[in-house]
């Protein structure tokens, strides 16, 4: 099925049991394989040196082969990763996973539907591997056994993550529930959120409780929303468009939520460009986006993928659901992050970056900023009313610094 030079690209998930066959194979020259949002790689001493990967969202499974020099980073948005893939990457192969056919030889998406569709129609080639524990999840991410050119039978495990807010060290409990209770303050009922990804954004919505009639507009669904949509806080009953569904374009947890999710008619999976689309997210209502940072500058920048001087993770939807919520006259784009290191060396709200650090959200799209130790307000204010606002939520023991540092930058 695959010769030498193809350009290939997931569509959603990443197919494992193909890929790890394929990476095999020494027989192979020039195959260049795209899987934009990096779940499974395999390890560096399985890749064949006539087999190159490429992703736009690192994780733990590829950070061994960009180390190894091994691994292509292209720098994207979420829901351009299609453009990237078939138009600029001129991909010619698209590999999607999906659940076996049902009676009418319709298979689902499972658990990502992305930009599958778009990836489908346009590749020249289409192989899917079926996956008979993927749930069926309602939404537009339906494929015909018509439309493919191979089906390949395989089982492969789920992508299962912890459920965050589960696996809770005690010693982070405080700042967890501190940060949970701020965001309670900034986010009111009848709200439509957007959650990214990252431990400290799921962990801190468990103490929303007090919280009625919120909906979801989302990027990704985990195990928090399954959660509080149980006890009663999401119930989309007010949003703008879509009401009783949480929306969303992949699903990010345990077996417990993809069983949860199986046929469950109070949600609904879409293709990347329609969840994502900046207009869809800010017709919803109070939208507001809650994004995790590794850092934040005094100007009020945040970068959400580069860590110790590497690439870490991407850039995903950020932006998208940040400035769609700052257009939304009632929404919020509110950025979290803790005020220290985990080392209790360093502090995540930083004078300047690094020099080669990205900027992941300009500081016009950040209108708030949460750690442990309170809430800034940057929305409205001047770069010095910014800064003096970020240096109150800073770890105690570097306002000082921090002080002396804006003053030395002439910021206050």
């Amino acid at each position: 099925m695959i010769k030498d030079n193809d350009r290939i690209m997931t569509g959603n998930r990443d197919c494992r049991a193909i890929l790890c066959e394929l990476v095999k194979r020494q027989d192979l020259h020039g195959v260049y394989y795209y899987e934009p949002i990096c779940n499974f790689m395999p390890d560096t001493e399985s890749v064949g040196q006539g087999f190159r990967p490429a992703t736009s969202f690192l994780n733990e499974s590829s950070h061994a082969l960009q180390r190894a020099g091994r691994l292509d980073f292209i720098p994207a948005e979420y829901w351009l990763y299609h453009k990237i893939g078939l138009r600029a990457l001129a991909c010619n192969v698209s590999f999607l996973e999906v659940s076996k056919p049902d009676e009418h030889g319709f298979m689902s998406m499972g658990t990502c539907t992305d930009f599958a569709r778009g990836a489908c129609a346009d590749a020249q080639l289409v192989i899917v591997e079926t996956n008979s524990n993927f749930p069926f999840v309602p939404g537009s991410n339906l494929i015909h056994v018509s439309e493919v050119d191979y089906i390949v039978d395989a089982d492969a495990e789920n992508y299962v993550m912890v459920s965050p807010g589960t696996d809770i060290d005690e010693e982070s409990l405080p700042t967890y529930k501190a940060i949970g209770g701020y965001l309670s303050e900034l986010i009111p009922d009848e709200a439509t959120i957007e959650v990214g990804l990252g431990r400290l954004n799921a962990a801190s919505l468990m103490y929303l409780a007090p919280k009625r009639d919120l909906g979801v507009h989302t990027e990704v669904f985990g195990d928090i929303l399954m959660h509080l949509t149980e006890t009663g806080v999401i119930t989309n009953l007010k949003k703008s468009e879509k009401r009783g569904r949480s929306v969303f374009t992949q699903v990010s947890g345990t077996e417990e939520l993809y069983r949860w999710l199986d046929h469950n008619q109070g949600v609904e999976m879409n293709n990347c460009q329609e969840v994502l689309n900046p207009g869809t997210i800010a017709r919803q209502h109070r939208m507001t986006a809650i994004n995790n940072a590794v850092e934040v500058d005094l100007l009020g920048q945040a970068n959400s993928e580069f860590l110790k001087g590497k690439q870490h993770s991407g850039t995903g939807g950020i932006c998208n659901f940040a400035s769609a919520a700052a257009s939304n006259l009632e929404g919020k784009s509110i950025v979290v992050l803790e005020s220290i290191t985990r080392n209790g060396k360093f502090s995540k709200i930083k004078p300047f970056f690094a020099p080669g650090t990205p900027v992941t959200l300009p500081r016009t799209l950040v209108e708030y900023v949460v750690t442990e130790q309170g809430i800034a307000r940057l929305v409205g204010k001047s770069p010095s009313e910014r800064a003096k606002a970020l240096i109150g939520v800073a770890h105690p023991k570097f306002r000082e610094e921090l002080t002396y540092q804006a003053r030395e930058l002439g910021i206050i």
